[in-house]
């Protein structure tokens, strides 16, 4: 099953906010589960609907149980004929399985036992009813139900003993799975980088800026900074033809290109990481938490930029320099962990949300490296501006 990579790390990173902000209202899970059909296809999904009272989907009402159904998704597998129910709870929750007061066993939580015989209230109506099937069969493209499941979203797996959970929910009559957010989180984590090279933090080098770019240039190629030397070992980042272009130019000469597209006058993250261990290549733009583009392969980058040498606002001449205003940057000796990946952009957003001060440039002015490793301007007509506040009028 093919996988949109940039979809994925939207949910990803989507549930982790949700997570580390502590979000404990379920509609907020419901609206991320709908807006994200990817994490039900990472799940071995084929097919999703929510049949939540909004979503336009309908069970017929059982006029034996005398009410009618409202699973929060109904999920399938082509191949099987499986139907899941899928049921979504919020994850800042009591413990899932408590002691029985009698002896030392252990079962669930009386709510969590609510939720599940819910979902198994579920099953048994549409099981039981030739109408709902064949509305599920419908909605879902499924041909034939063959096979019922529960799936509970809930809880987080850090303050659950799962082995247990799994245990009790092994013997429920209909086959039932209870997945903590957290573990699902890292379920799709897992997903996203099956296959690539940056799971975890490797030799070379992250440059993150937080910026915001003139509508008006100066130059067709306009630098917003330049680091190393002039022929090798260089990395530039700068504006040309609506493109922000990071390019690298390596220890034999050679040059690596990656750009992405951007917008004006508003707060933009950027993150360009590079690697230069023996497991190959490794270069990722990442602008606005979507990678624009990347660049993996076997051979070994031969790259070692002098950071001593780092201008901001030009190129390493002190020209060329672009229109821009800087709210913070910061760089780290190796790629960034997926932890810290989602934790910087978060980071971004939050401070983003309110007015922040800023330097401006405006082309002509510009910041370099000194030997103590501080951004200075000693000619007064080339230092750049701080505004309290940051955006373009």
């Amino acid at each position: 099953m093919n996988i949109n990579s940039n979809l994925l790390w939207q949910a990803i990173y989507q549930l982790y906010e949700l997570l580390i902000d502590r979000n404990n209202v379920e509609s907020s899970y419901q609206d991320y589960f709908e807006k994200n059909p990817i994490v039900f296809m990472v799940l071995g999904f084929d097919s999703s609907a929510s049949f939540e009272k909004s979503s336009g989907n309908s069970l017929p009402y059982d006029s034996i149980r005398k009410y009618k159904p409202e699973p929060d998704f109904l999920c399938s597998k082509y191949d099987s004929g499986e139907l899941c129910v899928f049921e979504l709870k919020t994850p800042f929750a009591p413990k899932m399985i408590v002691r029985r007061t009698k002896g030392r066993r252990k079962k669930f939580r009386a709510k969590v036992e609510e939720y599940l015989s819910q979902s198994t209230e579920y099953v048994e109506s549409i099981r039981e009813h030739a109408d709902a099937r064949d509305i599920v069969e419908n909605v879902l493209g499924i041909e034939q139900i063959s096979y019922y499941k529960i799936a509970l979203i809930y809880g987080l797996g850090e303050d659950n003993d799962l082995s247990e959970v799994s245990r009790l929910a092994d013997q429920r009559k209909i086959h039932t799975e209870i997945i903590c957010y957290d573990v699902l989180l890292n379920t799709l984590i897992e997903r996203y980088y099956l296959g690539r090279r940056d799971y975890e933090p490797r030799p070379g080098m992250c440059f993150v800026y937080h910026i915001v770019i003139s509508e008006y240039q100066l130059f067709p190629k306009a630098f917003i900074c330049d680091i190393g030397n002039l022929e090798k070992d260089r990395l530039s980042v700068y504006l040309t033809n609506g493109y922000l272009v990071f390019e690298a130019v390596d220890s034999n000469g050679d040059t690596h290109k990656l750009s992405g597209s951007f917008e004006t006058n508003k707060p933009m993250y950027i993150r360009f990481e590079f690697s230069n261990d023996d497991v190959g290549i490794y270069l990722s733009l990442n602008i606005n938490n979507n990678e624009q583009d990347v660049r993996i392969g076997n051979v070994q980058l031969e790259y070692s930029p002098d950071i001593s040498s780092f201008y901001l606002g030009s190129d390493i001449e002190g020209k060329n320099g672009a229109c821009f205003q800087s709210l913070e940057h910061y760089l780290s000796s190796n790629t960034m962990e997926i932890i810290h990946k989602l934790g910087s952009y978060h980071y971004f957003l939050q401070k983003t949300k309110t007015p922040n001060g800023c330097v401006e440039f405006d082309g002509t002015k510009f910041l370099f490296r000194n030997e103590s490793g501080d951004l200075i301007q000693i000619i007064d007509s080339q230092k750049p501006i701080y505004r309290e506040k940051f955006g373009y009028k």
